[in-house]
């Protein structure tokens, strides 16, 4: 296929409307190649290639076309540039800081049914519209894992499990779609031994058909493998699975991320989830000031700040792998002066939940007391680059 010229004096595009301001009832565009995005706005990218710089506190995300809602790549938070071929729908750029954007099972219930049950976000510090959640019931795998009617043979690493997404909203019995299982295999001795469940999904009407495919990269592909076959049933129903956020709404004020809590309605009981909010750490002052750290101040070290893990054993959120935290950087300089002083920050981190603050040195003759910071939690302005690519 043709390329473009490339070479000295040959450089990228000129930014362009984003939005052409000749077509029909099109907004007024003026060409540029740097956004400023609030908490809670997110941008559409236009149909073609581009060079995006994220910004600090945005993320990528795509238009799921199983759950129907955009999702967040769990390593979202650290790809701050990307090159992106879009179709001009299914990818956007968000700034969700002070967003809910995901919702944890805590206690799955009893007797609940999909036809009846809501899911309602409340908290007095939202400043506009509230978040939607979309409640899915029953359909989940049998989190005890899958029951291996073949072993297989002369697997050299462990193969693939692929299992299909439930159906979607149109065609599946609830109404509503689902949200995709995952699991993977285990082998010993060349067979596989068993079948452990990463994510037991939720809305599937039947029990999936699995397939266990070998790897491509199995040495013994050449020598011949007996392949494995495997079976799940289904084990929840009447029980809240999991919940699809179909609007993240607008963001919390600073400072009130904890306030939000999700109700549920319907005919079941005993069920609780928890919102998970996009939050940075937006300013921060000494509770302690410490001692031994000399004249030029003490910098602070974050961790955690995962979603919560709920109780849905072998989930995504259970084992920590449904989105990476980016840790902050902040400092606070002659911390032993006055408790007053605020923090620094160069990057407020990006967490779902609030994260846990440790100092650092230096110190003086490593003698010292530690510092301690307490810090206010919320959402930041951002400012992205959308370039043409080549």
């Amino acid at each position: 296929m043709p390329v473009p010229l490339a070479g000295p004096g040959q450089g990228l595009p000129f930014p362009q409307n984003l939005y052409p301001s000749e077509l029909s009832n099109a907004p007024q565009d003026a060409s540029s190649n740097r956004l400023a995005l609030a908490p809670g706005d997110t941008f559409v990218i236009p149909a073609g290639d581009w060079l995006l710089g994220m910004g600090l506190y945005c993320v990528l995300q795509f238009l799921d076309p199983v759950t129907n809602a955009w999702v967040i790549v769990p390593g979202s938070p650290w790809a701050r540039q990307q090159f992106i071929s879009s179709d001009g729908f299914t990818q956007r750029i968000a700034n969700l800081t002070g967003c809910v954007v995901s919702a944890s099972v805590i206690n799955p219930g009893t007797g609940y049914v999909q036809a009846t049950t809501t899911i309602t976000a409340i908290g007095a510090g939202f400043s506009g519209a509230v978040p939607t959640l979309l409640p899915i019931v029953g359909g989940a795998l049998n989190i005890s894992g899958g029951t291996l009617v073949a072993n297989g043979a002369g697997y050299g690493v462990p193969p693939i499990v692929m299992i299909p997404p439930p159906p979607p909203a149109q065609v599946n019995a609830n109404g509503v779609g689902g949200i995709p299982a995952t699991a993977f295999a285990v082998i010993a001795s060349g067979t596989v031994s068993s079948i452990s469940i990463t994510n037991p999904g939720a809305g599937y009407p039947v029990a999936p058909v699995a397939v266990i495919v070998p790897s491509p990269f199995d040495p013994n592909l050449s020598v011949g493998i007996t392949n494995a076959t495997v079976a799940f049933t289904l084990a929840s129903s009447g029980l809240i699975m999991g919940a699809v956020v179909t609007n993240n709404g607008s963001p919390l004020a600073n400072g009130s991320l904890a306030s939000v809590t999700l109700s549920i309605g319907g005919a079941g009981s005993s069920g609780s989830l928890t919102a998970n909010v996009l939050q940075t750490i937006v300013s921060g002052t000494l509770s302690s000031a410490g001692t031994g750290y000399g004249t030029t101040g003490v910098g602070f070290v974050t961790y955690g700040g995962a979603p919560l893990a709920g109780t849905i054993t072998n989930s995504p959120e259970f084992n920590g792998i449904a989105f990476e935290p980016r840790p902050a950087n902040l400092a606070v300089t002659a911390a032993s002066v006055s408790l007053a002083a605020p923090a620094t920050i160069y990057d407020g981190g990006l967490f779902e939940s609030a994260p846990s603050i440790s100092a650092l040195g230096p110190t003086v003759g490593g003698v010292f007391t530690i510092a301690g910071l307490t810090a206010v939690m919320g959402s930041r302005n951002d400012i992205i680059i959308i370039q043409p690519g080549p």
